[in-house]
């Protein structure tokens, strides 16, 4: 649990998940603006950014991991815990979107803070979780 209190490993597993998240909204906008449903467009988003955070995170956020750590397994136990995060996500933006007339973007963002937190405390507690 210590390591959920790191600050310097929160700020830049927040400052990686930037770029990841940016890639992730542009995506779902641009999905929803050709007329992809919010829910595909919010998910095809999410692949994306689970991706560009995966490297990103096993490079820059976690002191312990490196360029050397990156591998098909460990993306895919990444994966498998953001795929967690994602229903978090999609409970939240179908949710808004039932219950509000938030606009997408403020619904999306919203979703998109609930999955963040979600990742963070899985990431932490067990895709990178240090050795020993």
């Amino acid at each position: 649990m210590k390591d959920l209190k790191d600050r310097r490993q929160f700020v830049r597993f927040a400052g990686v998940s930037v770029f990841g998240t940016v890639a992730d909204y542009l995506l779902a906008l641009l999905l929803a603006s050709v007329g992809a449903s919010y829910i595909a467009a919010s998910t095809f988003g999410f692949v994306l950014g689970s991706f560009v955070n995966y490297c990103g995170h096993s490079i820059f956020s976690y002191e312990h991991a490196g360029r050397e750590t990156i591998s098909l397994k460990g993306f895919g136990k990444y994966f498998l815990a953001v795929m967690f995060s994602l229903v978090i996500r999609l409970a939240a933006v179908a949710g808004l979107e039932y219950a509000t007339s938030l606009p997408f973007w403020l619904v999306l963002l919203i979703a998109i803070g609930a999955s963040f937190v979600a990742s963070y405390v899985i990431s932490t507690l067990w895709v990178f979780r240090k050795p020993g």
